[in-house]
């Protein structure tokens, strides 16, 4: 099993390696972690344990797994932290953290009991990556909170291949048992995202009642999923709808017996994922006290469910 330095030693290692023409490596570490070169070769050495927090520092700077840094996963899980997606500056930032999701899930369809739990503060990301017009406006925002600037939003400038893989990754999400843990203002965000955008004069009339129809067309199938507690591909369903929720967003899936990863967000529009086993359980001790507060909506609930599906539909005509 590695010790701290070891590992630590290994990782610095997998940085110089990685970096082509050693481009002042060194001050570009002291920047990042916010040290001196002589504290940074204490931690190089292995002399200074590095924190989690510059763990996660390093490994999202240089796009470094620490996960894939462990020989022996199942001797070393408790020494790694995470995984770290790189942050989303461009298009094709987008179109690396699909392909990575996607084949998280590829993993999780191919087992039959694989089992997604998702705590929805906000609306699901493959609830709605499957319509255009919606997905074009997520990867929109995600490029534009990059770029700090004020362009229009025009779907047909999103390359078409974002558009399809976002299609694929919500048909791969149904194909899984699937829990999901909602507040009643999960919409709230994206409507007013949508909101903002048409204030400030960047969205035709035309674009925002094809995202009007689109929402709609989300509600529907989300409350076919909740009546008949199926996917739209047979798989279990069962929502719970929270008052409040203790974790961020985020997700726990469940591979097989021996094998379940987290994912959950460190900023806005970033994430880390981790099969620790300690990061693990913590999220499925918020996931169990969540679903003993929260009230469980289903076909016997039918009621409740038309009532939460039509306060967000209000809100969508409201634009």
């Amino acid at each position: 099993m590695y010790s701290p330095n070891q590992f630590q030693t290994q990782f610095f290692q997998t940085i110089f390696g990685a970096i082509k023409g050693k481009r002042k490596i060194t001050q570009e570490l002291m920047d990042v972690l916010g040290c001196s070169r002589a504290s940074l070769y204490r931690k190089r050495t292995g002399t200074t344990p590095l924190t989690t927090d510059e763990l996660i520092r390093l490994a999202n700077h240089f796009s470094i797994s620490i996960d894939a840094l462990r020989s022996k996963p199942e001797e070393n899980s408790q020494v790694v932290v995470c995984t770290t997606l790189p942050p989303i500056k461009d298009y094709g930032d987008i179109d690396f953290y699909l392909e990575n999701t996607r084949k998280n899930l590829e993993l999780a369809v191919a087992q039959p009991n694989a089992q997604l739990y998702f705590t929805a503060k906000e609306v699901p990301l493959y609830r709605y990556i499957d319509q255009p017009g919606l997905s074009a406006f997520r990867y929109y925002l995600w490029v534009m909170e990059n770029m700090r600037r004020h362009e229009r939003f025009d779907p047909l400038a999103i390359p078409h291949t974002l558009i399809h893989k976002g299609r694929d990754l919500t048909k791969l999400s149904e194909g899984i048992k699937t829990t999901e843990f909602w507040v009643a203002g999960a919409f709230d965000n994206l409507i007013g995202q949508i909101r903002y955008v048409d204030y400030n004069s960047r969205i035709s009339v035309r674009v925002k009642n094809q995202l009007k129809e689109e929402l709609h067309a989300v509600l529907d199938k989300l409350l076919n999923n909740i009546l008949s507690e199926q996917t739209k591909e047979g798989k279990g369903y069962q929502m719970v709808l929270c008052n409040y929720l203790t974790l961020s967003d985020g997700a726990l899936l469940e591979i097989g017996p021996n094998r379940s990863e987290v994912m959950f967000s460190y900023s806005s529009i970033n994430y880390m994922k981790s099969s620790n086993p300690f990061l693990v359980e913590a999220f499925r001790r918020g996931l169990r006290y969540h679903k003993l507060e929260g009230q469980t909506i289903d076909s016997l609930e039918q009621e409740t469910a038309l009532a939460f599906i039509e306060d967000i539909r209000e809100k969508v005509n409201a634009l």
